[in-house]
């Protein structure tokens, strides 16, 4: 029965068929002047995985192996379209995944992101609109942990970022389950003066559960999550710049199992400061507070009290601009898939850096989300990571990263900690990257048993993968992001989006403007 929950897939998601159906309509009614890009990728990869299960091996069926080699193959897809008054980029993937010893788990998945850039469309109505986008995900897998999912490209988990782009990537984590994940969000931005612009975001989140396995049933809470914010931001020096950002925020939830919904509204505001230290150098803080609304309700037990708490953001950002990379041709628009959605298990570009150039980050978030595991409601949150890349040789790329994530809840009362390290490298071998990394991930939660007493749950897992991709129609795939881009290449980077940035997310804070 869990083998059959695991592949249904063959019924995607209202948003994912929608938002796939509005980019085909607009590419097929594009004007045949527009450059149509179409890169067929595949890869297959090995993996050593200590836990499948995502549970403390003690609360575990009897018979059950844990422990297990796993078989992926990923065919992916990516369309990128430029048109007159319309870009955009897809990318559509297979999950294909077969278990040596548990058999019983196999499941087929998938990957599902977009992005459609309206700006020109939007400029004939006002010459004062300066951005105008749309970003869609849609990812069916049995609960592969998304808690720092944007790796640089390759393959894996990558816990080393920690881009805050939906509730699964606060840290919480789940036992393995059938789940289904999917996000829109809409960005706009108008310029009121000069030097002072505008920001409208909108997003959706959608956290559905299925079938569990391992013999063990967990509360899981279905989740639907609205958030609306809006960013006044004005350059104040070439260096600095200065707003504020205000957000609110709905969640409603629901057991899993069609039992008990829980619902609760936020607002919070704060105070930005974004500045460029050096050419190389710059750093975003955010600061101030959120209010969590009260709950009235005859059910014992259900009422809330308004919360009052506060809320930051932190980023400090390096990257490598020599005198070399600027001639090559570093820092030129984007490519055509630059700032499409990351999602864990998916392939992107920009996986080789250039020799000699590299990024490191830093990253704080204190807010709150929603709880969907153990308990619902509204949880604090604190999520802090460094992240690092590399270009060691103009084949050899690697990364490193570690963050830690602590949350809890009040009523009823909860907590966890998680926390993620991983390693990588990525080789170049004429059209075929080969990537290999580990990752160790460790989750412990307090989680209501008998009345008045807390319960223990911790768990740790292994991960070790090797893989092997190959694109099809471009030899310099796997250096987009970098320099060797098709039609263009990206900022020097190579990360894609800015800090936090991401459907379902935190908007991102002010952004420091060159000289």
């Amino acid at each position: 029965m869990t083998s059959l929950l695991y592949r249904d897939v063959d019924r995607p998601s209202t948003t994912a068929l929608l938002f796939g159906a509005v980019f085909v309509s607009w590419l097929a009614g594009s004007s045949v002047f527009a450059q149509t890009i179409l890169i067929p990728t595949i890869s297959v990869s090995e993996t050593y995985d200590s836990n499948v299960f995502y549970t403390p091996k003690s609360l575990l069926s009897p018979g059950s192996k844990p422990e297990d080699l796993i078989t992926q193959v990923t065919p992916q897809i990516l369309v990128s379209h430029t048109g007159a008054l319309m870009r955009g980029s897809l990318a559509v993937g297979g999950l294909i995944t077969r278990y040596l010893e548990n058999s019983d788990l196999n499941y087929t998945g998938l990957n599902t992101a977009g992005r459609l850039e309206l700006k020109e469309l939007a400029e004939k109505v006002s010459q004062r609109i300066v951005s105008l986008t749309v970003n869609g995900t849609y990812q069916f897998t049995p609960s592969l942990s998304t808690f720092g999912a944007a790796n640089g490209g390759a393959l894996g988990t990558g816990y080393g970022s920690t881009s805050l782009t939906s509730p699964l990537n606060v840290g919480l984590v789940t036992n393995r389950v059938s789940m289904h994940n999917a996000n829109v969000g809409v960005a706009g931005g108008y310029m009121l003066t000069p030097t002072t612009t505008m920001t409208g975001t909108y997003n959706y989140t959608k956290l559905t559960f299925g079938g569990q396995s391992g013999g063990v049933n967990s509360q899981l809470f279905d989740t639907d999550g609205h958030q609306a914010a809006v960013t006044i931001a004005s350059r104040i020096s070439p260096r600095d710049t200065i707003g504020t950002t205000t957000t609110m925020s709905h969640y409603g939830q629901g057991q899993s199992a069609g039992s008990g919904t829980n619902s609760f509204t936020t607002f919070n505001g704060t105070a930005n400061w974004g500045r460029l230290w050096t050419a190389n150098l710059s750093s975003s803080i955010s600061g101030g507070g959120i209010l969590v609304l009260p709950i009235e309700s005859s059910i014992p037990g259900q009422s809330t009290k308004m919360v009052v708490a506060p809320t930051a953001t932190v980023g400090m950002n390096y990257v490598s601009f020599s005198e070399t990379l600027r001639a090559a041709g570093a820092g030129s628009p984007p490519g055509p898939f630059q700032d499409l959605p990351a999602l864990a298990g998916s392939l992107n570009p920009g996986t080789v850096l250039p020799p000699g150039q590299y990024s490191a980050g830093l990253s704080y978030n204190y807010s709150i989300f929603p709880s969907y595991t153990g308990t619902s409601g509204a949880m604090r949150t604190h999520v802090v990571g460094v992240n690092t890349r590399v270009g060691v040789s103009s084949r050899l790329s690697g990364r490193a990263g570690v963050n830690y994530s602590h949350g809890a809840t009040t009523n009823p009362r909860s907590s966890f900690d998680t926390f993620g390290a991983s390693v990588g490298a990525s080789y170049l071998m004429g059209p075929v990257l080969a990537s290999l990394s580990y990752d160790w991930l460790y989750f412990s939660s307090l989680v209501p048993g008998a009345p008045g007493v807390l319960d223990e749950i911790a768990f740790s897992k292994k991960i070790v993968l090797l893989s092997l991709s190959y694109a099809f129609t471009s030899q310099s795939f796997f250096r987009m992001g970098g320099l060797g881009s098709v039609g263009a290449t990206s900022p020097a980077d190579g990360t894609g989006s800015p800090l936090g940035e991401g459907p379902g997310g935190i908007p991102p804070g002010p952004v420091p403007v060159t000289k």
